[in-house]
């Protein structure tokens, strides 16, 4: 038979097990702050799903851009498949000075190329593999999510859901002033 005390700690052990689920079950993950905010983007390393072209973390450095993971299957990356494109066309005409990469996951290849055909995406589009290896380096909760990295290859910034225009143009505005500066 319990004792006294050891009935008030298991009752104090179940509330607070308690306490910390039903904690989780009204954060919205939208708002949790990324670890990965002001630190170096974690190193990946893709190809381009239509040329084989590679690109990464290594090869982008000295360039700020606008990291997208999305999927066909995501019905808020359709809504924002005219903002990346656009950001694309206004920015990413010089790959030197800004890109747009975008990096479907838990896709087919031929999913990815529909989606990408239907939505009219031009910028660097590539598909993670098998495994996620990609996002689980990203630690992503789903899809959109993107990161804005500058030119020394730190994440500045990082959006969990669709973007709007506003939060591209200023995030993509901060990237470039900044990288203007660069010695």
């Amino acid at each position: 038979m319990f004792k006294i005390w050891q009935f008030w700690i298991v009752m104090l052990a179940i509330t607070g097990m308690t306490a910390m689920f039903a904690y989780g079950f009204f954060v919205d993950p939208k708002l949790v702050k990324s670890p990965l905010v002001g630190k170096p983007v974690p190193s990946f390393s893709v190809q381009e799903m239509n040329t084989g072209e590679p690109i990464g973390s290594a090869s982008l450095k000295g360039t700020p851009y606008m990291l997208n993971f999305w999927g066909s299957w995501c019905f808020a990356c359709q809504g924002e498949a005219h903002l990346l494109e656009a950001a694309h066309r206004k920015w990413g005409q010089d790959p030197k000075r800004f890109r747009v990469v975008g990096i479907a996951f838990n896709d087919t290849l031929e999913s990815a190329r529909a989606f990408a055909r239907r939505f009219g995406k031009t910028y660097y589009l590539a598909l993670d593999d098998a495994q996620g290896t990609v996002i689980l380096n990203f630690g992503l909760y789903g899809a959109p999510e993107t990161f804005f990295v500058d030119h020394t290859g730190r994440v500045r910034y990082k959006k969990v859901g669709a973007l709007t225009q506003e939060e591209i143009e200023e995030q993509v505005t901060l990237l470039l002033r900044e990288a203007e500066k660069k010695p």
